[in-house]
């Protein structure tokens, strides 16, 4: 009787790693899946069941990486009861029993964690900008008002329940402004859209002023903005 071959959660991820590559740094679920594109989760199942997918020294560096970064939030959250998904990363990290047959409920998690790792780099990144800004942050313009802004996108989440983006701009380098933008009731393509609001990017728009707030999260003064025109 063959041995069923068993893996770590280090093997699953670094190979999670190589997949994730090569899908161009990118995570698609089985119901974002087209006729050209396959989703992550089944490349990794074929991949490993027919011995086609292979990981080498720097999926498994990027994978350290990733564990590293997850034991960090997991540590951090010591205090309090963890979620179910904090669970499943847990198991998925400290396993050393992973096999394909059948449904081990560890797997499915493995493929988003490169794509998790970077876009809460991101966040990272933004929550440390955010907090820079406590002291020069102000209100931009009046609520009601429809004004036109330009600045520099600091942040630009995709929000999939909504299909739309969750974006801030940096006005003046101090000022926050916030808004989504909804991406089904885009004039431009998705391509279009991610390229003028791509993090970095500065980027010119009209649209009204809905609420003025000190975020709870960053303690920053943000104006948030609906009724979004993007100029060309």
């Amino acid at each position: 009787m063959n041995e069923v071959k068993q893996y770590t959660g280090r093997d699953i991820i670094a190979l999670s790693v190589a997949v994730d590559q090569m899908q161009g740094n990118l995570y698609v679920k089985a119901s974002e899946a087209t006729d050209t594109v396959r989703p992550n989760f089944h490349i990794l199942l074929e991949g490993i069941k027919n011995n086609s997918l292979v990981a080498d020294e720097n999926h498994y560096a990027k994978a350290d990486e990733i564990i590293s970064y997850f034991e960090g939030l997991v540590f951090k959250a010591i205090q309090r009861s963890l979620s179910e998904f904090e669970h499943k990363i847990v198991d998925l990290i400290k396993a050393d029993n992973i096999t394909i047959n059948g449904k081990d409920s560890r797997l499915p998690i493995a493929p988003s964690l490169p794509s998790m790792y970077r876009s809460n780099l991101k966040h990272d990144l933004w929550a440390d900008k955010e907090r820079s800004l406590r002291a020069v942050s102000a209100y931009v313009g009046t609520i009601g008002e429809r004004i036109e802004i330009e600045g520099q996108v600091s942040m630009c989440r995709y929000i999939a329940r909504s299909h739309s983006l969750l974006v801030a701009v940096v006005k003046d380098d101090k000022h926050i402004v916030k808004f989504f933008y909804d991406l089904h009731r885009s004039l431009k393509s998705n391509k279009d859209i991610n390229e003028y609001l791509s993090e970095g990017s500065t980027v010119k728009f009209t649209a009204t002023v809905k609420k003025q707030e000190v975020s709870k999260f960053s303690q920053c003064k943000e104006t948030t903005v609906n009724r979004v025109t993007i100029s060309e």
